[in-house]
């Protein structure tokens, strides 16, 4: 039977042939610096262009790397669940196609699982140390800001960036957390640091520099900020958030 690897990457990708190619060499040609045994997964989310067929290319130079194809497309959410559930690391982390957190942020995230004793390991870009290359643009900085106050109200406290798309975990709690995720949007993150909360594992928020590729894959408007704030609505009830409150305040 194969040995397990020391790290799983998961990548969630939807249109994303041209980055696939332009990153996947660098994120293996660090990773094998770092003498560690390692897979990458890259997630096709029912992609309109041809990234299966380039994650298949890249597969057959970096043997790896392999493909989980999803079709129909799910959303983030879901190709997330689908990569950290297939993933056979002793640690597995998820990380943007766009590397707006470049690959090398990895050494900080792993020291707080290896050495810390904490469960998980989450990027941060708001905490002291954060470096915000390059900020979104005004209106979507201010969504943020005001989703950031929902988030608060109605699932979760304690984080102040649950949004940024590098995050890291032992294997073991990956699968115990991914398959109480029921949210595929964008937004699954805070569903699965709610879940993790009230599993009792120890959350790390560590800083990292970011920089916001304005060729995003998550497009700001009305119809899906509203929908947005629905995801939140629902993950509420349905993590029963506000009744496991009330019981901590008995």
């Amino acid at each position: 039977m194969e040995a397990r690897p020391y790290l799983s990457v998961v990548i969630p990708a939807y249109n994303e042939r041209e980055r696939l190619k332009r990153f996947v060499p660098g994120i293996v040609k660090f990773l094998q610096s770092k003498g560690q045994s390692f897979e990458i997964i890259v997630v096709n989310d029912g992609s309109r262009d041809d990234t299966a067929m380039v994650a298949g290319e890249l597969s057959k130079e970096f043997p790896m790397l392999r493909l989980i194809d999803l079709n129909p497309n799910r959303g983030k959410g879901g190709a997330v669940k689908a990569g950290m559930l297939d993933a056979r690391g002793q640690f597995v982390f998820f990380t943007d196609a766009d590397q707006s957190t470049p690959i090398t942020e990895v050494e900080k995230l792993l020291p707080k699982l290896e050495r810390d004793g904490f469960d998980i390991a989450i990027g941060s870009r708001a905490v002291p140390g954060a470096l915000v290359e390059q900020p979104q643009a005004w209106y979507r900085a201010l969504a943020g800001k005001l989703f950031g106050v929902g988030t608060k109200i109605f699932c979760i406290r304690g984080f102040y960036d649950t949004q940024c798309g590098f995050k890291a975990m032992k294997g073991e709690v990956a699968q115990k957390i991914f398959p109480q995720v029921t949210s595929n949007s964008a937004i699954f993150d805070i569903e699965m640091l709610v879940v993790a909360t009230r599993e009792g594992y120890r959350i790390a928020e560590v800083a990292v520099p970011w920089v916001h590729d304005p060729d995003t894959r998550i497009p700001y408007n009305m119809r899906r900020a509203v929908s947005i704030w629905l995801e939140l609505f629902r993950i509420n009830r349905v993590q029963k958030v506000f009744r496991a409150l009330k019981a901590r305040t008995h």
